[in-house]
């Protein structure tokens, strides 16, 4: 996975402000400067309501090129036993054919049929819903074209060099593509990301394809490759080198290439039968957006990140009884990132400095994060910056922060009611979910030589470990499916009489308080990274109450 850090130092701003930040490694727009102000206590329980947005819409063009190969013909899948198959080029996201209406329904379409018959969100409309009708992207499919090699040759891994010649297969299908006189690739490059001009106007073409998505015929890597195995290509976002790429026969007058030709610099890889979830998974690394999940070597050596299904980039892209077909929302760090990069309508909420809250403390309402509702999308309580020592001697300032979401089992979040495992159907708490962030951790990696303290995680509502009968420990995934705060028992983890943990629901946590949470307490869990350290300034938070939908929520700050 290409691994694209972007420090959120965001100040989330009220009413019809948005969201602040700078000090992003790939710079997309520039931070416009306002003033924060403070938010106003509330009273009562409103009903939800959606708030309108008519500034300026974000559109991104999109190319998809369908290549197959002489050991992985596409249309070739088999369809899956259940969820789970074993069996090989046994596809658990089976069509007959892949076509190329098939991938332009995915990406561009409002919905489109899954392999189960049903209807499903669509890349384009995820992105649409989580930015609040702020972006929206179209485009075009070509192919399928025969690549001059077999998949195992571009998908062999040697020695660390995973995917050793996938680069390759990425210009042949450039190359390939800028022969359908039915493309104008001139429409594909739109901005100058990068600013290679340093103008300061990244509204303008620079003559590098702003978004390449490569789909190859066969089962991916990362499910197992098919009959290919490790020889597959592991779905990824990255770039084709130091350097980009230029492409053979294509001309622009406005590329500073040699010959005025256009170019490859990042691009996306994804398997023939990935899920909808997959793809809009990568196509948030394609926006900027990190991994949140551990995705170093070290990984499968503990029981996972504490994040999970609560995010579309770590495993929320997989949620939904079809795998991947209901991928749940963003994290609110994911949605800072993005309203920073593209401004708009991604998020909006109040500033606390943790320096200004009292014993009295303030109420504030939050909104369902699936939706854009009037109130807060989100509350940032800023704590007092992490002072480190560099090698150098110098000294470094990292920021932290807690952001409070409340999350529900609606809209884009409907997926958390469907978190399948082998042994069925599986439930995602509701409530006011609090995620810490660490800015000092550039990410979720190697996590088992820090537990408890990475870049983001959300904060279990109920540490404890939770244990079989046995006295074994589920992974991460279920030990943080109770996660947010409430005053109502919410989450189910597995009904089934057989499941080897059952976990009907939890007593409602309604108070969050950061003395819970200290390395000493952490030390004596059984899975200790599937917890989080927080710095101890006496902070609490309290679901006070909600509206009867459950959309709508009053949380006291104070200490």
């Amino acid at each position: 996975m290409k691994r694209i850090m972007i420090t959120a130092l965001a100040a989330l701003l009220l009413a019809s402000q948005s969201v602040i930040a700078d000090g992003a490694e790939k710079v997309k727009t520039n931070p416009e400067i306002v003033q924060k102000r403070d938010f106003l206590p509330t009273f009562g329980m409103p009903a939800f309501k959606s708030r309108k947005y008519s500034g300026p819409v974000t559109k991104e063009n999109v190319l998809i090129v369908m290549m197959d190969f002489s050991d992985s013909k596409q249309s070739t899948l088999k369809p899956g036993v259940g969820r789970y198959s074993p069996a090989a080029n046994a596809s658990r996201n089976y069509y007959p054919k892949y076509t190329k209406e098939h991938y332009r329904d995915l990406f561009f379409a409002d919905r489109f049929k899954g392999s189960d018959g049903k209807s499903y969100r669509t890349v384009k409309n995820y992105y649409e819903i989580s930015s609040g009708g702020s972006f929206t992207l179209s485009g075009q499919v070509s192919g399928w074209y025969r690549a001059k090699k077999p998949l195992s040759y571009y998908g062999v891994n040697e020695d660390a060099n995973d995917d050793a010649h996938v680069h390759e297969l990425i210009m042949e299908a450039a190359a390939r593509v800028a022969k359908d006189k039915s493309i104008n690739l001139k429409k594909y490059d739109r901005y100058d990301y990068y600013d290679r001009d340093q103008d300061g106007n990244i509204n303008e073409p620079d003559g590098i394809i702003d978004k390449f998505i490569v789909v190859f015929s066969g089962i991916g890597e990362s499910e197992g490759g098919g009959a290919l195995g490790t020889n597959s290509i592991w779905e990824h976002v990255s770039e084709v080198g130091s350097r980009p790429h230029t492409i053979p026969g294509t001309y622009s007058r406005t590329s500073k290439f040699p010959g005025h030709r256009l170019a490859i610099s990042e691009y996306g890889v994804m398997a023939e039968d990935s899920s909808v979830g997959t793809f809009t998974h990568e196509f948030g690394h394609m926006l900027g957006l990190i991994d949140e999940y551990d995705t170093s070597r070290s990984a499968g050596s503990h029981a996972g990140e504490p994040v999970r299904y609560w995010s579309l980039m770590s495993y929320g892209a997989d949620a939904g009884k079809l795998v991947g077909s209901k991928p749940v929302g963003l994290s609110p760090l994911a949605k800072s990132d993005l309203q920073m990069m593209y401004g708009g309508n991604w998020l909006r909420g109040a500033v606390i400095k943790s320096t200004d809250i009292t014993k009295k403390g303030k109420t504030y309402l939050l909104d369902q994060a699936s939706s854009k509702g009037c109130n807060n999308d989100i509350l940032r309580i800023e704590l007092p910056d992490i002072r480190k020592r560099l090698k150098s001697g110098r000294y470094r300032n990292y920021q932290q922060y807690y952001l409070v979401e409340w999350r529900t089992h609606n809209g884009l979040d409907s997926g958390l009611s469907e978190i399948y495992d082998p042994f069925g159907r599986n439930y995602y708490g509701k409530g006011m979910l609090i995620w810490y962030v660490n800015e000092y951790y550039r990410n979720n990696s190697a996590l088992i030589n820090h537990p408890g303290k990475s870049l983001v995680g959300v904060v279990d509502a109920t540490p404890k470990t939770l244990t079989s009968k046995t006295g074994h420990a589920p992974t991460t995934d279920i030990q943080i499916f109770d996660a947010p705060f409430n005053t109502k028992r919410y989450g189910n983890y597995n009904k089934l009489s057989n499941y080897f943990f059952k976990k009907s629901n939890t007593d409602p946590v309604p108070v969050f308080s950061d003395y819970n949470y200290t390395q000493a307490k952490l030390d004596n869990l059984m899975l200790p990274e599937a917890g989080r350290v927080l710095p101890q300034y006496g902070i609490k938070m309290r679901v006070v109450e909600q509206n009867k939908e459950g959309t709508v929520a009053k949380i006291k700050i104070y200490k």
